[in-house]
């Protein structure tokens, strides 16, 4: 009787805690449509509900009768929102489109390594519908989506706006002239409320009607944008500087010679911003007149170094390695470090050990892989063992 009442107590916790998973991010059932090919196209081989679109296939398949190559998956969902601006993130290997309330907001439906896209959406309060396609082309299969509310509607309370001053002004999906994708453009002495910037403000984020982008101060006139928040994710100036001390040097998408696109390139003598570090610190991230990338710090001369974060991982040395082990009864894992806007993607048990991979600025979150599903855990809820301030800083 007291093993059946146990057991009785352990299931009623175990469901309220789902329950609670569940009510924590609302309506947050998708249902999953997956299809024996690339097109979406015939009757699907499975439907079912699930959590989330996010799955690490790894070089498997998502069930039995599905092909480990040459599928696709649909995922639709129907979610009610506080009014806000919202950041779309979406990681595919291969193609992905994602549309919300009917409308494309990203379209990448092609091969691709694992690539990460990145768009902002401003929704009203209230129920929107979300639909999620996606197709797994050969090698290994994954898709993370991400949905995180990152500011709230229309002005920002400091009141900051900005005049174009150029002619004509692209906007972008991120403030990067070379990464970043083209999503309208505005013209001469058009004004729009200012949401959010980079952390040395040489870029505004827009509100143009709605759509959220990209501007480069450069050629506006702004107002207040001194107390208008950091939205990119970009760290505040440290003070360290890097001057060239090669006669001509690349600076690149990623701190990698084989597989770094080359953005630009910096001459002899000129000093620029260290705004990140890899774990090693032989590779620095430069702030080159707005353009954001990498340079091998073999061929800069760095002052206070030290000051900078870790925020790739990367390194020609084996990475330290550091575990989180829970020490709560249940944990929730959520796609964002934050208890309200963080998806729970799933729930782990107390003397489970799992790796981090990476944290927060205050390291009050770590991210972790739950057997190649990535998320985030309070560290409250854990307990680490290695050194968590080597770790990239990802969120």
């Amino acid at each position: 009787m007291k093993k059946i009442l146990a057991i009785s107590l352990s299931t009623a916790l175990l469901l309220s805690i789902m329950i609670g998973a569940v009510g924590a991010q609302g309506s947050t059932i998708w249902t999953a449509e997956y299809y024996g090919n690339v097109t979406l196209t015939g009757a699907p081989l499975l439907i079912r509900s699930e959590g989330s679109p996010s799955n690490n296939w790894g070089f498997g398949s998502p069930a039995a009768n599905i092909p480990a190559d040459h599928f696709s998956a649909r995922w639709t969902s129907v979610q009610s929102l506080n009014a806000g601006i919202y950041r779309l993130r979406v990681r595919a290997d291969d193609g992905v489109r994602v549309f919300i309330d009917g409308v494309l907001r990203i379209d990448e439906w092609h091969p691709s390594p694992s690539n990460v896209y990145t768009t902002d959406v401003q929704l009203t309060s209230g129920t929107h519908s979300f639909l999620v396609q996606y197709f797994e082309a050969t090698g290994a299969a994954l898709l993370d989506y991400q949905l995180t509310r990152i500011g709230n509607e229309g002005v920002s309370s400091t009141g900051a706006t900005a005049t174009v001053t150029a002619s004509l002004l692209n906007v972008r999906d991120a403030p990067n002239p070379f990464t970043g994708r083209v999503l309208t453009r505005i013209r001469g002495r058009e004004t729009y409320p200012v949401i959010g910037r980079n952390a040395d403000a040489s870029w505004a984020q827009l509100d143009v009607n709605g759509l959220i982008g990209w501007a480069n101060t450069s050629f506006l006139s702004t107002v207040n944008l001194q107390n208008v928040p950091v939205t990119d994710g970009s760290v505040q100036p440290t003070g360290a500087t890097a001057t060239v001390t090669a006669f001509l040097l690349n600076v690149r998408d990623m701190p990698s010679v084989l597989t770094g696109r080359v953005l630009t390139q910096i001459r002899q003598g000129e000093t620029y911003d260290v705004t990140g570090r890899n774990l090693d610190g032989s590779w620095v991230r430069l702030n080159v007149n707005g353009i954001i990338g990498w340079s091998s710090a073999a061929f800069l001369n760095i002052v206070n170094l030290q000051n900078v974060p870790v925020i790739d991982g990367s390194t020609g040395q084996p990475a330290p390695m550091v575990n989180a082990t829970v020490t709560a009864f249940f944990l929730n894992v959520r796609n964002a470090p934050n208890p309200f806007t963080g998806t729970i993607l799933t729930v782990i048990e107390r003397g489970q050990t799992f790796p981090v991979v990476g944290r927060n600025t205050d390291s009050s979150w770590v991210q972790i892989n739950v057997n190649g599903l990535t998320g985030w855990v309070n560290r409250s809820w854990v307990s680490v063992s290695g050194d968590v301030q080597s770790l990239p800083i990802r969120g």
